[in-house]
This record gives C-alpha cells, sequence and structure tokens, in this order.
C-alpha cells in the first residue's frame, strides 16, 4: 500500500456533509490520518475567516491551502505562500463583472468581502446563489457598505468569486476573463465563476507544499467534488471524486468514493492507510 503522507481535502460538498457540518466519523478521521504520519490538509475555495472553527482552530492540522490555492498557510508559524491578483489586474476584473448581471465577493487578507447591499435571499435568489455560499456570507462575510471603493482599492486579491442571473452572462464572463492569459477561471456550481491568479490553482499549491515539506507528489491523495477541485485532483498522486462531484472531476479523478453525506474522510482512511 503507498504510503501516503497528505490527504488535502476539499469543504464543501466532500469534508462538509449538506448542512454544512463535519460528521463525528470524519473528524475521528482526520485524527487518525494525522496519527499514521501524514498532514490532513483542508483545501477550499473559502478564505481562512470562511473556514468553519472546529477545523480553523484545531491544533492538529498545520496547514491549509485556502482560496482556490492563492494560499498556502502554515498556522504554526503564520508563514504564507501567496499567489494572488495585482490590483491593476483586479481593477479590469471588477469593470466586466460590473458590467454585467454579477453578484461579486472578494477574498483579501484572509476574509470574505460582500456588498452589504445585496446579501438577501431576494438577492441570493435572483443571481442564483448556492447554500453553501449563502452560509459562508451570513456566517463569516465582512459586509461592507462601500465594497466597490474598497474592492477597487485592494491589492492582492486572493479571490474575485460571481454568481449569475443568466447562464449565458457567465460563460461570456468567463470566455473574455480567461483571454487575458493571466487569470485561472474555474467553477464552484452552475452560475458562479471564481477567479484567480494563472499561478495559482489548488493544484500547483499541493505542489508548493509538498516541496516545503520534502514529500513526494506520489504520497499525496486529494478528495474534491467540483470543477475547481480539477487542478489538484490532477496534481495529487491520487486524486478521488465524490460520488456527490460533478461530472468533469468524475472525468479526472483516479478513483469515485462515497459521497460528502457517508463520511468521505473515513472511507479514505479506512481504504487508503
Amino acid at each position: 500500500m503507498q504510503n501516503y503522507k497528505i490527504v488535502a481535502s476539499d469543504l464543501d460538498g466532500t469534508l462538509l456533509n449538506n448542512q454544512s457540518e463535519i460528521s463525528p466519523e470524519n473528524m475521528a478521521a482526520i485524527y487518525g490520518i494525522i496519527e499514521k504520519g501524514a498532514y490532513f490538509v483542508p483545501s477550499s475555495g473559502r478564505t481562512f475567516a470562511e473556514i468553519p472553527a472546529l477545523i480553523r482552530n484545531e491544533s492538529a492540522i498545520r496547514y491549509i491551502i485556502h482560496s482556490n490555492g492563492a494560499v498556502v498557510l502554515d498556522k504554526q508559524t503564520g508563514q504564507r505562500v501567496l499567489t494572488c491578483i495585482p490590483n491593476a489586474l483586479g481593477r479590469e476584473i471588477l469593470d466586466m463583472l460590473t458590467s454585467t448581471q454579477a453578484h461579486i465577493t472578494i477574498r483579501h487578507n484572509g476574509n470574505c468581502i460582500v456588498d452589504a447591499a445585496f446579501q438577501n435571499e431576494q438577492a441570493f435568489d435572483y443571481y442564483n446563489v448556492i447554500e453553501a455560499h449563502r452560509d459562508c456570507v451570513l456566517n463569516y462575510a465582512i459586509q461592507s457598505d462601500n465594497f466597490l471603493e474598497y474592492a477597487y482599492a485592494a491589492d492582492q486579491v486572493e479571490v474575485f468569486s460571481a454568481f449569475f442571473h443568466s447562464y449565458e452572462d457567465k460563460l461570456a464572463c468567463k470566455k473574455q476573463l480567461e483571454k487575458s492569459g493571466k487569470l485561472r477561471v474555474v467553477e464552484a456550481s452552475e452560475y458562479n465563476i471564481e477567479i484567480v491568479n494563472i499561478h495559482a490553482g489548488k493544484g500547483n499549491a499541493l505542489y508548493s507544499l509538498a516541496d516545503m515539506l520534502g514529500i513526494s507528489y506520489a504520497d499525496t491523495i486529494s478528495i474534491g467534488d467540483s470543477d475547481n477541485d480539477s487542478s489538484i485532483t490532477q496534481a495529487a498522486g491520487l486524486g478521488l471524486a465524490v460520488s456527490n462531484a460533478c461530472e468533469s472531476l468524475k472525468a479526472v479523478a483516479d478513483k469515485i468514493i462515497c459521497s460528502n453525506e457517508e463520511h468521505a474522510i473515513a472511507y479514505v482512511l479506512s481504504h487508503f492507510f
């Protein structure tokens, strides 16, 4: 059996169940993986402040990949490996997103910042905002009354996230953003795009962490459910997709396992350690 040293797991739809909670079975499995001598590494599109406190504050979890790989955080030392979006490029992104029907979130300096005027059920429904994102906003986000002023001034933004009223608007915006060659644009759900530096992404973040720890890429496992997990699924020695994953992720995964409702981390511990 392969001697795996890193288990990198997505949160929403993977580690977390459909109520955005961590099951006792998965929490016990995290400790079990660590006791086997491997690092359990949350790997999320969320920024640091949006990660559930049970994970964020767990001393046994030292490393976190967050903001779709824009940040690799060593919680013990506070060291952060950053691959973010500079101000000039960020302003171009905002010009495009504000010119269409988009519900915008930015992740900056470890926080999620949103426009206070658009954080209500009517706006969420109109822009097809998924439940997991609504939960993040309502529980973790900083709601700004001067959102666009803040966003246009921000430098080294980790992630721009947008939900759209129209699927056609989403596709057109994604295509235009990708033309720059400076951005990686992935999808967390049907009406969403998440925009990061072209050199970010969860896959490159996993490589950075493995290099930092002197671990072979072959000795890594990733687990995910959506398009923004594609790069890390392909980068890991063993790329796993939960059974509730999107079809595009299943197509690149080495193996499809149980669903997020069936304690995916416990499955990994029992089958690969």
